[in-house]
């Protein structure tokens, strides 16, 4: 039974290779591939010299001050954030039992 499933394993596998179609390395290219690899020659150059750009100092200055203010918020909403975390913060099953047991009484009989 084993040899009958290799053999048919194997004539499937030849089978399947014989029928797929392997791209060579000459395809072709489709029509809208070829048009824009022909109008990329006649496309714009890069320009002689880079024009440097800057801010005016005011300008610069006062983006520097916004990002100061929204780094201190920042730091602020993080402080309280953990602050929040460590408010929320449950303490251990073992604490829990020891402050229930002070705070109880235990039955009076």
């Amino acid at each position: 039974m084993q040899h009958v499933l290799i053999a048919l394993s194997i004539t499937l596998l030849v089978s399947g290779c014989a029928v797929i179609d392997m791209p060579g390395p000459n395809t072709d290219n489709p029509d809208w591939v070829e048009d824009r690899l022909q109008s990329a020659e006649n496309g714009r150059s890069a320009p002689a010299v880079i024009p440097v750009t800057s801010l005016p100092a005011g300008e610069a200055a006062a983006m520097d001050e916004a990002a100061r203010r929204l780094m201190v918020q920042k730091a602020e909403m993080e402080a309280d954030a953990n602050r929040l975390e460590a408010d929320n913060q449950r303490g251990s099953a073992t604490d829990f039992l020891a402050d229930g047991q002070t705070r109880t009484q235990p039955p009076q009989q």
